[in-house]
């Protein structure tokens, strides 16, 4: 492919924004994250940051009209006072914007600190490195695509860097973390671009959504949020991955509704399971425990030390 082919692969329309980022950024560490995101933007266009800068400054070829061109102009025709609204439609969702950038710096303490990779990120960043494919310009690692799910040599490469989840529960817990991590990276730069490690995560926690199987009250009640958001972002559906679904949901109700669990259990009878079960001498983590009692493994942790005290009390 020659340069002028790569090259028409470029969103300029994104790296232009990128570059005045770049150039005009309020802190270093906005430029820094924008400067990331351009090499990112370049490279799946199969070009070097320097190359994708250079068709910048290039003579733009003549470019066909575009749908949208003059579009305003007809709209402020067929409704007199359209540019009007939609300048103070704009002005407000900046402001929103701001406000929102504000209130996470109050939390981050800066901007660098909102784009620093988080230790997870750090984990997957590093165990995944050795899959890197140059030639996978659109997903970064070798036989990698979002829409199949990591491949076997990404999840044991995952799972031996981070806690993977076990419970539909626990991936929709990270599902939630990842998605509010990346809102707030989107406050400071609209145009934020996640990395390839990034990707490779939300493309393993939607798969564990969608695979795992979890027949208690917990895991279909997460389940259906998982379901839920998927309709209301608008999240277009893969067949394979909704028969996969589907199938989950599916066996994990009549797995529930054959245990007799029909009704919510209370507290007292979860701890009581819990109890059965350190009783029982099995050599089980929390865990496991957690998932088969239907509370979270630091109530298990809690409940075997008072177990374990009041035996050696006696």
């Amino acid at each position: 492919m020659n340069a002028h082919a790569k090259a028409s692969k470029l969103d300029t329309e994104k790296l232009l924004k990128l570059r005045a980022l770049m150039e005009r950024g309020a802190t270093e560490g906005e430029r820094a994250a924008a400067r990331s995101r351009a090499e990112v933007l370049a490279a799946k266009a199969g070009l070097t940051l320097s190359a994708a800068l250079s068709t910048l400054d290039a003579t733009p070829a003549p470019q066909p009209s575009s749908f949208f061109a003059g579009f305003d102009d007809w709209m402020e025709a067929k409704e007199p006072g359209y540019k009007a609204r939609e300048a103070v439609r704009r002005a407000e969702k900046e402001a929103k914007r701001r406000a929102r950038c504000k209130e996470l710096l109050a939390l981050y303490g800066s901007v660098d600190a909102v784009f620093e990779p988080t230790p997870l990120e750090a984990a997957l960043r590093d165990a995944l490195e050795p899959l890197m494919d140059p030639a996978n310009t659109l997903w970064g690692y070798r036989g990698f695509s979002f829409r199949a799910g990591p491949t076997p040599e990404m999840w044991v490469a995952m799972r031996a860097a981070v806690s993977m989840p076990s419970t539909v529960q626990e991936a929709w817990a990270a599902y939630q973390a990842k998605e509010e991590l990346i809102e707030h990276r989107i406050a400071f730069s609209p145009d934020y671009t996640s990395w390839q490690w990034e990707d490779a995560w939300s493309s393993a926690l939607e798969h564990l959504l969608d695979n795992l199987r979890d027949p208690s009250v917990e895991g279909i009640s997460a389940r259906l949020k998982w379901l839920e958001h998927r309709a209301n972002h608008e999240m277009v559906p893969d067949p394979d991955q909704e028969r996969a679904l589907v199938a989950s949901l599916q066996a994990d109700f009549a797995a529930f509704v054959q245990s007799g669990q029909s009704a919510p259990q209370r507290p007292a009878d979860r701890r009581a399971t819990v109890l059965d079960l350190l009783r029982a001498g099995l050599a089980l983590s929390d865990r496991e425990i957690a998932r088969r009692a239907g509370v979270s493994p630091q109530t298990v942790g809690n409940i075997r030390k008072r177990h374990t005290n009041q035996e050696t009390a006696a």
